[in-house]
Parts: structure tokens; C-alpha cells; sequence
């Protein structure tokens, strides 16, 4: 803007154009300062090798969360059946939920639950090498409890459950798109 015509301009005006300037330059001062720190979105990951075999059902909701994942962030590596021709494999060690009474009522009935999904997993290639070391992610959720309506509480616990069982995926596949894990995968095959 040509600083003549500013100042010819009124108070009123001339102290909004100042204020429309200083916030275009707080803005880039934003821009700029978060593009110094290394900042940058996350977007998708692909796996640094073709095959994968996994142990986990694609047949369960938890599956197929995890294989909808993969094809996502990697399409090109390809979901395999035997893990002998798998060039890594993703190993469910233990998978365990829980539910534990927080609270009782003065007739001792619960009023209240806390639900746990623990999912323990490992990454490793075709030699054996372990490219993510064995690892738990868990998940709890508070669920209030009323006996009088168990029914509608149990579709509620599966809802919840089901929550909890994408978060795990999704941190799952966080954790074994890492960087690390990719970097040691080839440091392993030299790619």
C-alpha cells in the first residue's frame, strides 16, 4: 500500500489499515517460525518393504482397522497370507480386555465400570530381525453403569470397546510407520 495514500487517509481508516498490516505480519511471522522448527503435517507413510503377513484376523473389527491402515498409508505393500513369503511380519503377541468395578452404590450394586483393551505387538523381517521391539498400547475408558438398563449398558461397552480397539490400531500404525522403524529396516536390507 502506498504510505502517502495511508496517511491521507482518515484516523479511523488509517489505524484499520495498521491494524490489517500488523496482523499480516504476525501471521507470516507465524508461517515462517513454524516452518524454521521442522514443523510439517503427517501425512501418509508408506512401508519400506512389499509383503506383509499379520497374525491379526482381518476377520475382526480390530483387523480390519489395522489392513484398511496399511493399504492406506503404503498401498503398495501387499497383505500376504503366509508369512513365509512376507518380507516382515506384524505379530499380535496378547490381546486382553478388561472390566473393572470403580464404584458401588450403598447396596453394593456398580454403578460404574472402567473398561481395558491391551494389545501387545511386534514388527519383524523375514530373518527375524526385530525392526519394533514388543510393545503394548493400551486403551481404558470409563463406562457408568445402571442395572436397570444392562441392555442398552452392553451395546454401550461394545461401542466403547470398539472406540477403544481404533485408537490402538491407529497408534499401532503410528508406531510401525515410524521413522525408525523404517530407518532400521534399511539399515538391515540396504535399501
Amino acid at each position: 500500500m502506498n504510505t502517502n495514500k495511508l496517511f491521507a487517509l482518515s484516523p479511523i481508516l488509517r489505524q484499520r489499515a495498521f491494524k490489517q498490516y500488523g496482523m499480516f505480519l504476525l501471521l507470516l511471522l507465524l508461517i515462517f517460525s513454524l516452518a524454521a522448527c521442522g514443523f510439517k503435517l503427517r501425512g501418509a507413510t508408506p512401508l519400506p518393504f512389499n509383503s506383509l503377513y499379520t497374525n491379526i484376523s482381518s476377520q475382526t473389527s480390530f483387523g480390519s482397522y489395522i489392513i484398511r491402515g496399511i493399504r492406506a498409508n503404503s498401498p503398495h505393500t501387499r497383505i500376504v497370507d503366509n508369512a513365509t513369503e512376507a518380507e516382515a511380519r506384524l505379530i499380535q503377541i496378547n490381546s486382553r480386555r478388561t472390566r473393572k468395578e470403580m464404584s458401588l452404590d450403598i447396596n453394593g450394586k456398580v454403578e460404574e465400570y472402567e473398561l481395558g483393551l491391551y494389545i501387545s505387538f511386534t514388527l519383524v523381517d523375514n530373518a527375524g530381525n526385530t525392526l519394533l521391539a514388543p510393545t503394548t498400547l493400551s486403551n481404558l475408558r470409563l463406562l457408568p453403569y445402571d442395572e436397570d438398563d444392562s441392555a442398552a449398558k452392553a451395546a454401550e461397552m461394545q461401542q466403547l470397546y470398539s472406540d477403544m480397539e481404533r485408537n490402538i490400531a491407529s497408534s499401532m500404525l503410528q508406531r510401525i510407520t515410524a521413522d525408525e522403524v523404517i530407518e532400521r529396516y534399511r539399515q538391515l536390507h540396504g535399501n
